[in-house]
């Protein structure tokens, strides 16, 4: 195509080119940007889920050299050191880290510092909040291989967003009115305080009893997507302080009233009662749309929505309670 002599051709572009394409990317910046955050969401969710597939295979592979699941939690219960279930696994988990680690010392002990403070990725959920530590002091315990028991010894301790339960609290009222007291005991879950349990005593069938669940964001106390202006007392500062890969690795179960702040024992025994997502003190906690996931002791992975009632949260975390669930019951 030829040109008349006159003709001049434009270099660059007008205003007016400048501010319709602004426009187009903002409008195709809005339409993609949902579906990134889900994408990101769903990413998220799918590594918690391989967290907890990775922490079941650990599990398996400790019983099977031990002959029993691992104590929940050490020290304070018999003549043991400070520690937990994330620690006695630590060998299945990161081989390297736990060369480092002295399984003869409390955790928080100065010769675990540098261990105790490096993050696992396993140990932690890419949903949560990322920075995040647990600042531990205490003195060495009677078991502890070292001989000194005055020095205060200090540690910011790596998270773990994953728990076990040392302990149910059901209603006494509504769907709770027919629970035997007995089951309210401490000593009814799928892992003990201090000794190994062996798999046969779970009774309720592997495949329907919980052994670890989503329990994100300590040191900080978050309850219904809100976050608290105080780090909550079972997460720091403690020698069996809660939230750490390295220490006590269990807490209490309950369902809660959400009206209220008395977590442990608010519940109502009714529909308006609160099982996941609910508050990261006594319970299932995942910063996830609509639910939360649970390790089986089965190893298998399950999502449970937040419409999961006390009931089962109850049959779940109890171990030999006799009341079989099947698969479609969470």
């Amino acid at each position: 195509m030829t040109y008349p002599l006159n003709f001049t051709r434009r270099a660059g572009f007008t205003l007016m080119d400048l501010l319709v394409s602004f426009s187009c990317c903002t409008v195709a910046a809005c339409l993609l940007l949902p579906a990134l955050v889900q994408w990101q969401a769903t990413a998220e969710l799918d590594t918690c889920k391989q967290n907890l597939q990775k922490l079941g295979k650990s599990f398996h592979e400790f019983e099977q050299a031990k002959g029993g699941l691992p104590p929940r939690r050490t020290g304070g219960f018999g003549n043991t050191v400070y520690g937990g279930w994330g620690a006695q696994i630590l060998p299945h988990v990161d081989a390297k880290l736990n060369s480092q680690f002295h399984h003869d010392h409390d955790f928080f002990d100065t010769i675990n510092k540098k261990a105790v403070e490096t993050k696992i990725a396993t140990f932690i959920c890419p949903s949560a909040p990322q920075d995040r530590f647990l600042q531990i002091r205490s003195n060495a315990s009677a078991a502890s291989a070292n001989a000194n028991k005055d020095t205060l010894f200090e540690v910011n301790a790596a998270p773990n967003d994953y728990i076990s339960s040392n302990g149910f609290f059901m209603p006494k009222s509504g769907y709770g009115a027919a629970w035997p007291e007995g089951l309210n005991g401490n000593q009814r879950q799928a892992m003990t305080d201090s000794e190994n349990l062996p798999l046969s005593k779970i009774t309720d069938g592997l495949a329907n009893t919980i052994l670890i669940v989503e329990r994100a964001g300590a040191p900080a106390t978050w309850k219904m997507d809100k976050k608290t202006s105080n780090d909550d007392t079972l997460f720091a500062g403690q020698n069996n302080s809660r939230g750490t890969w390295a220490g006590y690795g269990s807490i209490a179960f309950a369902p809660m009233n959400p009206a209220t702040d008395d977590s442990l024992r608010s519940a109502r025994g009714d529909s308006t009662d609160c099982s996941v997502n609910c508050n990261n003190t006594f319970g299932i906690y995942g910063f996830h749309e609509k639910g939360a996931n649970i390790l089986l002791c089965d190893g298998s992975v399950r999502f449970v929505s937040t419409k999961l009632d006390g009931l089962t949260f109850g049959r779940l975390t109890t171990r030999d309670d006799g009341q079989l669930l099947t698969n479609d019951s969470f």
